[in-house]
């Protein structure tokens, strides 16, 4: 972060963090946090459940127990609205790592509208956006008053021109803007904070990685980039010819940094398919999800432009079957080698196959210049081994979470670099996964990802003989799983 100066009648000072306002990123953003949670805990609940016994009295148990909860919800929202996005998104990955158990416990709290029923901004407010951004938009566009939805940056309203052909105006709410920057001053703060820590391998990573996070959410408010993303995507989905996904066409004389006019899909959000809003038969939902967890692993694996935050309120199942995705405000982008290397780790893992992994970790430790022996891999590797081992003698299956944390700590302590943007795609990895969870408990990660993994990871010359090498032992572990 560049360093201002700040000049005095004594003389000029040097912040040590940018301006004075800067200075101050993290204390106020750390205030802001403290009183948020004090009110909205201390203050908000207990009014909210107060007001709703005196207006509903003679409410049972049951019902009580069920109001209570919604209640504590509408506090939770109303709490991460103000916060901002930031918190949003940090709320939204919460929700979609909780287990069966957890995601009941949210539904009766509503906390799906984290996916796209935050607090509107007025209709007025929105009209003073689009006057400033695209001042004829009144002699194209009938826009309605009510949002079809809101998220934790962003706003789309329904609109139709004058040829009749239906659009979605989406719009950057201006007080979330403000948050997002003074959340993310606060984060660089603590990025220059801790810089001392770039001396371990581990130090680096994290702080590059939460780097490269602050650059992403910043991105992703500036909507002219989103178009971008979007026509990228959309060109090399069409190249691979995928039958489920479809991407919305753009309006472009009507896009700019803070609006974006895209095409109208009808259909219902996947949060509804999720929570049984939208009826599905056993084989509809089997199917779906299996489909759309593959075409999104495509995304990751073989085109390597991938939507970072495919949540089930940024998809749609239209009226033919096929799935609409929307918000590419926030993508991530993996080099060929990099999508070979992550192919190969997850494989091996998908796979528990020990060797694969160590074959992959000594090839990622040469490509950097990296050295290790092989007995040196396989030590490290053995908390992987253990940690499958320990589930299997439990009757349960390590997560996919599990094993890559425990296989690139691994590669940490080796000193063998892991690929960059490894964070966002292991986000979106668990996004994609929790949701086809969500459409379809049964359905199975390692059967889905198996054939997409296996052409990302095309082996070269070397892997290929690493692979004759680990033969004799494949055999014999077959023939004794087989005994």
């Amino acid at each position: 972060m560049k360093t201002n100066a700040a000049k005095s009648s004594k003389g000029s000072r040097s912040f040590p963090f940018g301006g004075p306002s800067e200075h101050l990123a993290l204390a106020r953003e750390i205030s802001c946090l403290y009183k948020k949670l004090l009110y909205s805990g201390g203050i908000a609940l207990p009014l909210r459940v107060s007001r709703a016994f005196l207006k509903e009295p003679g409410i049972d148990p049951i019902w009580s127990e069920k109001r209570i909860l919604e209640l504590v919800g509408d506090v939770a929202l109303s709490c991460l609205d103000g916060l901002g996005p930031v918190y949003g998104k940090l709320g939204q990955i919460a929700l979609s790592r909780l287990d069966e158990e957890g995601q009941e416990l949210a539904q009766k709290m509503q906390l799906t509208r984290l996916y796209g029923a935050w607090p509107a901004i007025p209709f007025e407010t929105v009209e003073a956006i689009l006057d400033t951004e695209i001042p004829d938009w009144a002699q194209e566009f009938v826009v309605e008053p009510y949002p079809l939805g809101v998220a934790s940056m962003a706003q789309v309203h329904a609109a139709t021109d004058e040829e009749g052909r239906e659009w979605v105006i989406k719009v950057i709410k201006p007080e979330s803007r403000r948050r997002l920057e003074e959340t993310l001053q606060a984060l660089e703060q603590i990025v220059t904070l801790t810089s001392p820590l770039k001396l371990t391998s581990v130090g680096a990573k994290t702080i590059r990685e939460l780097q490269d996070l602050i650059k992403s959410l910043r991105r992703e408010v500036q909507l002219d980039l989103e178009k971008k993303n979007l026509d990228r995507m959309r060109e090399r989905l069409d190249a691979k010819k995928q039958q489920v996904l479809r991407l919305p066409n753009t309006f472009d004389r009507f896009c700019t940094p803070n609006v974006m006019v895209m095409e109208r899909f009808r259909g219902s959000s996947l949060v509804d398919v999720v929570e049984g809003r939208v009826t599905l038969n056993a084989e509809q939902r089997k199917k779906l999800a299996r489909r759309l967890l593959q075409e999104l692993l495509v995304q990751v694996f073989e085109i390597g432009l991938f939507h970072a935050d495919p949540h089930a309120g940024n998809l749609m199942l239209l009226e033919d079957g096929s799935v609409g995705l929307f918000d590419w405000g926030l993508t991530g982008e993996l080099r060929d080698t990099d999508r070979r290397h992550i192919s190969g780790i997850l494989k091996a893992l998908l796979m528990a196959d020990m060797q694969r992994l160590v074959d992959v970790l000594i090839s990622i430790g040469e490509e950097h210049d990296v050295q290790c022996s092989r007995a040196e891999v396989e030590a490290e590797l053995r908390k992987v081994s253990t940690l499958i081992q320990e589930h299997k003698a439990a009757g349960t299956q390590a997560s996919m979470e599990e094993l890559l944390e425990a296989a690139l700590r691994g590669s940490e302590n080796l000193g063998i670099p892991v690929p960059d943007g490894l964070l966002m795609m292991a986000k979106s990895l668990l996004t994609i996964e929790g949701l086809a969870r969500g459409i379809d408990p049964e359905v199975s990660f390692a059967r889905a990802a198996g054939p997409v993994l296996l052409r990302a990871a095309r082996p070269n010359l070397k892997e290929v003989i690493g692979m004759g090498r680990r033969l004799p032992h494949l055999v014999k572990k077959i023939f004794a799983n087989a005994s």
